[in-house]
């Protein structure tokens, strides 16, 4: 009890020598708050702070593929890139006539500020506000307008450059693949062409050996039993030349010729007509010779034809398939370089607006300083001054009594 009325004692005695003390205490205040003054007219560095807003748009989706709305936390990267950042920085130490030097990059991008809001924050994801707050920091109210406005228009000219680069290379892949279809289409067009000259040709020439080796009975029923001669007469995907014959076919051909001959040279030799039997022989051996050649030559025709048949019909379909390819892809390229064209930068409009990104705000001149605040920091400077110097008083009486305390205890 009797140690906490003391310690009681010498708190009051404190509180009493600082209500003794108040007009020095009021004026070290005083003092701190004229210092704080002093360094912030005159000696600290102003600045002043430029605002601009820009505001995140929808993407354009190409025809093959929907591209993703990039994160407003992405453009802030792109903001502060370091690379951009260099280029505002030597376009801003040209205007203000100043060295790139002075402005070290480290510092000088600590004069850049990005903020946006977060409008839903779920455990699955963060949905951020498409408006984009920018500041930009500079000594006078004119630079810090020009800093921002150097910073805009890199931006949005280096960004543009990006995405709209992105678009050319969707646009130049389309019209590699338009070319690579154009070439492989010419090749099969090509050589469709040239089955639909030469099928009907050979098939002519078919025609002509079969019935010069054995024509068709001029009553025939099923004209297809002559394959060669009627198969594409109503095929209009081939270029058939074969007229009407005007006359009527030959009844007979070199076969039925040679059974003739057969025939006759068995009366011949009935007859035992040397001469005519000689005769006879010669021509079979000549007319046997002629036949075999033409059955080789119609063997072959046929196997050739029949090469050219299944080549044809295979290739007709793929070039019309190719032909469907290569005009949707044509599509692709004509959209791809629609979708390429608005993403471009240009000054139209002032640079306010891209496909992507348009300015909402655009800088202007500040009318106060956001460093150094005068009112601000004089209140702090008092507040540090008034306890400063009521320490400096306690400070003072602490030794003054434990001085005296050590004097009283050494004494004899």
């Amino acid at each position: 009890m009797q140690q906490e009325q003391q310690e009681s004692y010498a708190f009051a005695s404190y509180l009493v020598h600082l209500w003794k003390k108040r007009f020095l205490i009021v004026l070290g205040t005083i003092v701190c708050m004229a210092l704080m003054a002093i360094y912030v007219q005159f000696v600290a560095k102003e600045a002043f702070r430029s605002f601009a807003q820009i505001m995140i748009k929808e993407p354009r989706k190409f025809t093959d593929a929907e591209r993703d709305p990039i994160s407003p936390v992405t453009y802030q990267y792109l903001l502060l890139n370091e690379d951009l950042v260099v280029q505002v920085r030597d376009e801003y130490a040209r205007v203000v006539k100043m060295s790139p030097g002075q402005l070290k990059l480290e510092k000088f991008k600590t004069s850049f500020e990005i903020t946006t809001d977060i409008i839903q924050d779920t455990t699955i994801k963060k949905e951020y506000s498409p408006v984009i707050l920018l500041s930009a920091d500079a000594g006078t109210p004119q630079k810090a307008k020009t800093l921002m406005e150097i910073w805009l228009k890199h931006f949005m000219n280096r960004y543009g450059d990006i995405i709209s680069r992105e678009a050319d290379y969707t646009a130049q892949y389309y019209l590699d693949e338009v070319e690579k279809v154009k070439k492989a289409l010419q090749e099969k067009e090509d050589r469709f062409l040239t089955l639909r000259r030469e099928l009907p040709f050979k098939i002519r020439q078919l025609t002509s050996r079969e019935l010069l080796l054995s024509p068709a009975p001029v009553d025939l029923y099923f004209q297809d039993q002559r394959r060669s001669y009627y198969k594409y007469r109503q095929q209009s995907n081939v270029e058939v030349a074969l007229p009407e014959l005007g006359a009527p076919l030959p009844t007979e051909g070199l076969e039925q010729e040679l059974v003739d001959m057969e025939v006759d040279l068995a009366a011949a030799q009935a007859e035992n007509d040397a001469p005519k039997i000689k005769i006879l022989q010669a021509k079979k051996e000549a007319l046997t010779a002629k036949i075999a050649e033409l059955k080789t030559d119609i063997a072959r025709l046929q196997g050739e034809t029949a090469k050219m048949e299944k080549e044809f019909q295979p290739l007709s379909r793929e070039v019309a398939s190719l032909r469907d390819l290569h005009q949707y892809l044509a599509d692709l390229k004509n959209q791809a370089d629609v979708d390429a064209g608005p993403l471009h930068y240009s000054a139209k409009n002032d640079g306010a607006e891209r496909m992507d990104v348009v300015i909402l705000a655009k800088p202007h001149l500040p009318e106060m300083r956001v460093f150094p605040k005068k009112t601000f920091f004089c209140l702090i400077a008092g507040v540090v001054g008034f306890f400063l110097t009521c320490f400096v008083f306690i400070f003072d009486k602490f030794m003054k009594e434990s001085r005296a305390l050590l004097e009283e205890r050494v004494k004899p």
